[in-house]
């Protein structure tokens, strides 16, 4: 193994996960683990070799073997990838035990080519991601069948694949939508794939009707964020607030810039996360004065430029950070506490509040950051005062006469 980078920029990784949070234990087994990898690791060809090799050769426990591999992992992302860990996850595994790396060579071509496609047309990492992993379902599925060349494939495969001996599918439209992706980014490559993208069955999911906050709840969670007495940090206050009056994405609101605010035209100017599209809203004085208290009396001095931060670590909050906010404030009020609380809820009032307002859809889009104003539909379900007009009346049908005993 090259050991040049971890034996040189060791202290970036120590320091990052000291400023992170991380136990004394965990960066103590780091550091240790460090020391063995720049001693031992050049009679290695891997950091996998390395650790294969300290399974033979010890009679370590279970304990101590998920130890290793945990730091061996978390080693090997930062020198290897440049990547820190979140906590307990990291993107690159010791072990592959994923679908991908059990496929064939034919197959994890298939996977390669949508890959390389999906990056040409600058599509995000997660979607890459996810459709990869739902592409090699249905492959390792269709090895595992016995095929090896995918244009041997039957409609009757693909039907074993989708359903279950009851006839129920077992994934949802969009997973499969996810797998056919993979498939069609390969139609370059052999037009005949064509013919096995065609022998899926199309899968409808019916729209459900969408939760968002009543008006009572709205007001209680204005109450609380307003209210100087209450124990809510100053960085709570100033995400419920962007929630309630931007309904911008929990991810664009983790991923907010100092930059990204223009105080002096009243502007906020991102781009969005999901949809890479640029988006601008107006900084209203409630959104503006909720920062500018976050960012002058409680934000701590760091070299982050997002304006979030942890409350008990130097570091950016994720986007998970904002449901467990918005949970905590839920709790506090005593709402929704068996109903759905996610952020999404703050979009859909805030849609289904212009929609009641006469707004054109295509203003609700822009405002929302839909990258097509078809995205508004599924809000539609819950525009319940139009709904109500399309409503027929029963006075016009025959009662049924009521039958004396």
């Amino acid at each position: 193994m090259n050991l040049t980078k971890l034996r040189n920029e060791q202290i970036r990784l120590i320091k990052y996960l000291e400023e992170g949070g991380y136990s004394k234990t965990v960066i103590s087994e780091i550091k240790s683990e460090i020391k063995n990898v720049l001693k031992y690791g050049k009679y290695y060809d891997s950091y996998l070799d390395y650790y294969e090799n300290y399974i033979k050769v010890t009679y370590s426990s279970k304990n101590a073997r998920r130890r290793k591999y945990y730091s061996l992992t978390v080693i090997m992302n930062f020198d290897i990838y440049d990547e820190y860990p979140t906590r307990n996850h990291y993107k690159h595994k010791l072990i592959d035990n994923s679908n991908y790396a059990k496929l064939n060579d034919n197959f994890k071509k298939i996977i390669d080519n949508y890959k390389q496609e999906a990056i040409k047309q600058n599509k995000k990492e997660n979607t890459i991601k996810n459709n990869s992993i739902a592409g090699a379902s249905f492959l390792i599925f269709m090895q595992n069948k016995g095929y090896d060349n995918i244009l041997d494939i039957t409609e009757n495969d693909i039907l074993d694949y989708i359903s279950d001996d009851n006839g129920n599918f077992k994934y949802s439209s969009l997973y499969l939508k996810s797998a056919k992706y993979v498939l069609k980014e390969n139609i370059s490559y052999f037009e005949e794939i064509k013919n096995i993208i065609e022998l899926f069955p199309i899968i409808y999911t019916p729209i459900k009707n969408i939760e968002y906050l009543t008006d009572e709840e709205i007001e209680k969670v204005k109450s609380i964020v307003n209210d100087d007495n209450t124990d809510i940090p100053l960085r709570d206050k100033a995400i419920i607030i962007l929630l309630l009056y931007t309904g911008l994405r929990r991810s664009d609101i983790a991923n907010l810039k100092l930059s990204n605010i223009d105080w002096q035209n009243e502007k906020i100017n991102i781009v969005q996360e999901k949809t890479q599209e640029p988006l601008e809203l107006p900084l209203l004085p409630i959104i503006g004065n909720a920062l500018f208290n976050y960012i002058t009396k409680e934000r701590p001095k760091v070299n982050y430029d997002n304006i979030f931060i942890k409350l008990n670590a130097n570091l950016p909050i994720k986007a998970d950070a904002i449901n467990a906010i918005v949970k905590k404030v839920f709790g506090l009020l005593n709402i929704r506490q068996n109903k759905r609380k996610g952020t999404h809820i703050f979009r859909y009032k805030i849609a289904t509040l212009l929609l009641k307002n006469e707004i054109p859809q295509v203003i609700i889009s822009q405002i929302l950051g839909h990258k097509s104003p078809e995205t508004l539909k599924y809000y539609l379900s819950a525009d319940f005062s139009h709904l109500k007009q399309c409503a027929l009346s029963i006075e016009t049908f025959e009662k049924e006469k009521e039958v004396q005993l």
